[in-house]
């Protein structure tokens, strides 16, 4: 049974994948030394020499559009309804139906063949979404042993540091460390290829490059537009980064240690607050972890619009979090001692307000401290949530590069809802400043 609801899970998630995924190809034309065109396919975030060209659509194409409803995906709704019709009316109780089990599997390895990277990774989240539903009661006899264990082991090491009253910010600062130095990986890869006379295949992904190559490109197109000779294969200039904040470790992280530390202290309370919990649940986990994100969020865009617009907010709590228009992962970290009280108060006061359960608080600690260290990474990889989540409800690194460079809009740190409200996201337009966000 277990392996059934797996597979409908699967082919549930590749219904919702196939009908929320848009292609991230798109036709381009090359602009060639002698001003030919030559028509191309390119990835859309290529820093490469090219020009987009939307096809114009045909009168029939425009006939079947205004003819058969779509749904805002660009998929017709009776497709998006047939898949997932399918997908959710499967029987698995007849033994008989070992083939059609197999068939499933085909046709689930050919859809993931069909879909782009981006879909790939959404059809990923989409199959780890619906698990947790399908296995929920799994999920939550295993919470039951857990809670069990974390709340109740007097011997083993890791019960006993969970309930310690220092146990919320050391794994967040753990968490940090894990994160900031993966990405030191990623720039160090990129590093040494560059040394070597190489292209290492994440370095597209990477923002100041995309930023840099597009600015290149249009230099080219000015030149032509001119009149000038313009080499093919002239490559834009090597991107120079700004060093690493690692003095990090001498003044942010004893700031942000210190009063925690002093208040643990004084204040001990932790222990008493796990006995008086029960086990929690897999959706109670999901929708803690899910509002708490949602409501720090809000938090930090009001602080966070306050402090741009307020000169003197700004430049003795802000001001040095902008030091630089490029940012890099240990950028995360680079806070006055105003800001740090203001963002790390914002997520207590998220956690305190929702009464979330301990277990949900630390599971929130890792993906928070990773959603912040991937808004100013600098790079954009397809499966981060500003591509994966649907509906473009999510912001990230893109956004935020935005924000940094320019020192206006994105004032979000996850979402943009509330930015799109009040219209603080950049216009899609055909400038170098509307491409950073494209």
């Amino acid at each position: 049974m277990k392996g059934q609801s797996l597979l409908t899970s699967c082919l549930f998630a590749v219904a919702l994948t196939d009908a929320f995924t848009t292609h991230n190809f798109r036709p381009t034309v090359t602009l060639s030394r002698h001003g030919r065109a030559e028509s191309t396919s390119r990835i859309s975030t290529s820093p490469a020499l090219y020009m987009s060209a939307s096809p114009s659509p045909s009168s029939d194409d425009m006939n079947m559009k205004s003819s058969t409803p779509r749904n805002i995906f660009g998929r017709s709704s009776a497709r998006f309804k047939s898949a997932i019709a399918s997908s959710a009316s499967m029987n698995f109780n007849n033994a008989s139906n070992s083939k059609s089990h197999k068939s499933l599997l085909v046709t689930l390895f050919q859809k993931l063949m069909h879909l782009d990277e981006v879909g790939k990774w959404r059809m990923a989240a989409a199959t780890f979404i619906t698990s947790i539903f399908a296995f929920s009661p799994q999920l939550d006899k295993g919470l039951i042993k857990l809670w069990s264990w974390l709340k109740h082991d007097t011997t083993a090491l890791l019960p006993r540091i969970f309930r310690h009253d220092h146990w919320e910010w050391v794994l967040a600062v753990w968490a940090f460390f894990f994160w900031i130095h993966g990405y030191w990986l990623v720039d160090r890869s990129i590093a040494k290829a560059d040394a070597k006379g190489q292209t290492h295949r994440w370095k597209k992904y990477r923002l100041q490059d995309q930023y840099e190559g597009e600015r290149h490109r249009r230099m080219q197109v000015r030149r032509l537009e001119r009149g000038q000779d313009v080499e093919e294969e002239e490559k834009p200039p090597p991107t120079e980064q700004h060093k690493w904040n690692l003095g990090f470790w001498i003044f942010e992280l004893p700031l942000y240690c210190l009063p925690l530390y002093i208040w643990d202290v004084m204040d001990p309370r932790r222990a008493p607050k796990i006995a008086a919990w029960g086990a929690p649940t897999a959706l109670g986990v999901a929708k803690d972890v899910t509002s708490a994100l949602l409501l720090y969020d809000l938090g930090f865009f009001v602080c966070h619009f306050l402090m741009h617009k307020i000169p003197f907010l700004y430049k003795y709590a802000h001001a040095k979090h902008h030091k630089t228009k490029e940012v890099r992962a240990s950028d995360i970290v680079r806070l006055s001692f105003v800001e740090e009280i203001v963002d790390v108060g914002i997520s207590i006061v998220a956690l305190n307000t929702l009464k979330a359960h301990p277990i949900s608080r630390s599971i929130y600690n890792v993906i928070i401290t990773f959603l912040l260290t991937e808004l100013h990474s600098g790079y954009a990889f397809p499966w981060t949530p500003q591509f994966v989540v649907p509906f473009g409800l999510a912001t990230g690194s893109k956004g935020h590069h935005y924000h940094h460079r320019y020192g206006v809009h994105y004032y979000q740190k996850f979402f943009c809802h509330v930015d799109k409200l009040f219209g603080f996201v950049q216009k899609k337009d055909k400038s170098l400043k509307g491409f950073s966000v494209q």
